[in-house]
């Protein structure tokens, strides 16, 4: 396990140090050639458009997004479309998977090179703004440039901190459990569209039994958050106040499934990553379910190369608050140390506007959040796509409303969950032990960032 962990961070630090060409709205990347997640796009047309630049000179803009193979094939073929259609405008595009990518914005941040346009989460958009890093974008929707007109207020909200946005939604998301529908079907078992975590257990012993195929459980932040919401709290509040209610909850539901026959091996699961789309257990059948969001629904089955089932979020089994919740996919913001704001939030305004933009994305990021968008594109999607349509309004009937964004600190307590379960399922510690080092530890380091 000790080997694992100084791998992975070995690994966080070079990929930091390969995505720092990224940075920088006036200088040009220093891309490392050799690279398989680096990309530059140049333009390829001399089409004229109206959206040009006030001087006509060459504006360059520095693009970066977590994300897969599909995220990125589509993103980039939007790129060059909107090259096409301004010429004055090079965007240098670059990408990198989850798992590293908030290590790599970090060390931008701290150097001072952050690109022009930004892919931001929900959890992080608080950390960035106080510490000065995302630019208002609120004179651009006041001005017109970013046209919100067909876009919900709740949007704007969500991406709004005292009253000013610093961040535009790029799509509408929810948790999800995917599961593979063969297998399912061999086991003779029919998924509930939302069950407890008991259910979640004897539907995954039956499972194993009847097919061999073993379960993933989610031992992770986003797995606890649902366990705080089901019991009408907040895991940020509860760990701010020193409160383990839904840690041990959590944790000893970790302890369960890890000791079941039925769940895939510590050492398996750290081999396969089911942080990376590519190398998910359930991609290649080793387990018949995963955890993930929406939004990357069509990537998990384009992958899988077969058909797969969206149910949502197991909810504890003495639940006495509805746990499902819509959150923004990700958003687009503008880095403050940017020389080119406005041409930054107009390239914003078409990736959120243009059906034409949207008819290569087709929802890869998220339902759009253009409702004219959303309603031009949902006819053109495949079955893939519609069951995430589908989904989205099933979890809108029932979500309540989503936490606050997560404090600063929230990256440190999500790497300290990851190491307290791999501690918990390797058997290094006891499911009490678990929950009371991660929350005394992460009081800690909530109260630090806080400062």
């Amino acid at each position: 396990m000790k080997k694992q962990i100084a791998a992975v961070s070995m690994a966080a630090v070079l990929a930091a140090v390969s995505l720092s060409g990224c940075g920088g709205s006036s200088k040009t990347p220093n891309n490392d050639a050799g690279s398989t997640q680096t990309d530059q796009t140049t333009a390829a047309s001399g089409q004229e458009s109206s959206q040009t630049g006030s001087s006509g000179d060459k504006v360059t803009l520095n693009l970066c997004w977590w994300g897969n193979q599909t995220r990125n094939d589509v993103t980039k073929k939007a790129v060059d479309l909107y090259m096409s259609q301004n010429p004055n405008v090079e965007i240098k595009v670059e990408f990198t998977d989850w798992s590293g990518y908030w290590d790599k914005l970090s060390a931008m941040a701290a150097g001072g090179n952050l690109p022009d346009i930004i892919q931001q989460d929900y959890s992080y958009i608080n950390q960035y703004q106080k510490s000065g890093q995302l630019a208002d974008l609120t004179p651009f929707i006041e001005s017109g440039v970013i046209d919100t007109s067909k876009i919900p207020d709740s949007i704007i909200e969500s991406g709004s901190i005292d009253g000013k946005c610093y961040a535009l939604s790029l799509g509408s998301n929810a948790p999800i459990m995917a599961y593979d529908k063969a297998i399912v079907e061999e086991a003779g078992v029919t998924i509930p569209e939302q069950m407890t975590i008991s259910e979640l257990y004897d539907i995954s012993q039956q499972i194993y039994e009847k097919t061999g195929a073993k379960t993933y459980f989610d031992g992770g932040l986003n797995m606890m958050q649902i366990i705080a919401r089901s019991g009408g709290s907040h895991l940020f509040d509860e760990l701010n106040a020193n409160d383990d209610t839904s840690s041990k909850v959590h944790f000893a539901n970790v302890d369960r499934f890890s000791k079941a026959e039925f769940s895939i091996s510590p050492d398996l699961l750290a081999e396969k990553n089911p942080d990376v789309v590519e190398t998910k257990p359930l991609i290649d059948g080793t387990t018949w379910n995963d955890f993930s969001f929406s939004n990357q629904f069509i990537s998990i089955s384009n992958t899988a190369g077969r058909e797969l089932g969206i149910a949502m979020y197991p909810t504890a089994d003495n639940a006495s608050n509805q746990s499902m919740y819509l959150k923004p996919s990700q958003f687009f913001s503008i880095a403050e140390t940017s020389q080119n704001k406005e041409e930054a939030a107009k390239f914003i305004n078409w990736f959120t506007n243009s059906v034409e933009c949207n008819e290569i994305l087709m929802a890869e990021r998220g339902i759009p959040v253009n409702t004219e968008v959303a309603e031009a594109i949902k006819p053109k999607v495949d079955e893939v796509s519609q069951v995430v349509f589908d989904y989205i309004a099933a979890v809108g009937q029932v979500a309540t409303p989503i936490d606050e964004p997560d404090p600063a600190g929230k990256g440190e307590v999500e790497a300290l969950g990851k190491t307290t379960v791999e501690d918990l399922r390797y058997g290094d510690v006891t499911a009490e032990e678990a929950a009371a080092n991660f929350v005394a530890e992460s009081n800690r380091i909530l109260t630090e960032a806080a400062k």
